[in-house]
């Protein structure tokens, strides 16, 4: 599915016949589902799972995520706990210019990625920056996208994304990352936001956006779930993470996230969750964006509401 491929449907209709048709009568009329992986379902996007009559799964109900019910309860106690910051409401960062230094030291352990320039990640945030306004938003793109920046910056904001490269480690998650810019000043700082160091940070952010490639995916601990950025990123204090399960096209990931925001700030307000699902819907719609690699990929863990 994550490769676009078109005999999808055969696997995907009967994994949802082994997954979840033994609970159709329970999911009758359920609009919000929490889903609790365990071991390579992980790796499953139960949102696209199509029924009997060929309809996926995130068409009936929006549809989350949880480490474990243990990690869920926290996680929606840290939501609960959270005061609202109007004014520091949307903290961006897209497109980075990657230095020479953070491109080899990247490469030398994996060879296949070429770092390339993200524009699409770049309009994202722009736009975004235009949506919530400049007294409520912060912006940084290429040279400006620096590891310190973030550091510095994203305990203040409510909501923080990340549009940059994202890396995963399948040998040691906690060494997964995601790509900056580096300041040739700060020696300190390799460009390379590793997700041991985002645990560290002490967030009071709502929601952490990971719009980057495999920022879904990591090593499985049992009673924890997935250990990666997005655990990384609920250590770190917040409750909700939006990430990804496969490498992301660009241009539908913009447009995505774009209905995801709108979302978000609509009126009257509607869930993370629902969001997230409104967007795809309307990505689904699309001709071009039809198929479930286009939108299936982004999924969000933790508390949805």
């Amino acid at each position: 599915m994550a490769t676009g491929d078109l005999d999808f449907q055969a696997s995907s209709r009967e994994l949802y016949d082994l997954l979840l048709k033994p609970a159709a009568a329970q999911l009758v009329g359920k609009t919000n589902l929490i889903i609790v992986p365990d071991g390579p379902l992980w790796d499953l996007p139960f949102q696209a799972l199509q029924d009997g009559k060929g309809k996926y799964l995130i068409e009936q109900a929006a549809v989350s995520y949880a480490p474990s019910l243990t990690a869920l309860r926290e996680m929606r106690k840290k939501a609960m706990a959270r005061k609202p910051s109007p004014d520091t409401e949307l903290l961006a960062f897209g497109n980075p210019i990657v230095g020479n230094e953070t491109r080899t030291r990247v490469q030398r352990v994996f060879m296949s990625e070429k770092l390339e320039p993200i524009p699409e990640a770049e309009r994202l945030v722009n736009e975004l920056g235009k949506m919530y306004g400049p007294k409520r938003s912060k912006v940084f793109t290429g040279a400006d996208a620096r590891e310190e920046v973030a550091k510095t910056e994203s305990p203040k904001y409510r909501i923080v994304q990340f549009a940059t490269h994202g890396i995963l480690n399948n040998v040691s998650p906690m060494y997964s990352h995601l790509v900056f810019a580096q300041n040739d000043k700060n020696p300190n700082e390799d460009g390379l936001l590793e997700a041991w160091e985002l645990k560290d940070l002490d967030l009071k952010a709502d929601m952490v956006i990971l719009s980057a490639c495999d920022t879904a995916r990591g090593k499985i601990s049992n009673g924890e779930g997935m250990i990666g950025m997005t655990w990384a990123s609920f250590i770190a204090g917040a409750p909700t993470t939006v990430a990804t399960q496969w490498k992301v096209e660009s241009s539908s990931t913009t447009d995505l996230m774009l209905e995801f925001h709108r979302g978000l700030l609509s009126k009257p307000r509607i869930s993370k969750a629902e969001a997230l699902r409104r967007a795809s819907l309307k990505l689904m719609k699309m001709p071009k964006y039809r198929h479930p690699s286009y939108w299936a990929g982004f999924v969000l863990v933790g508390d949805g509401s």
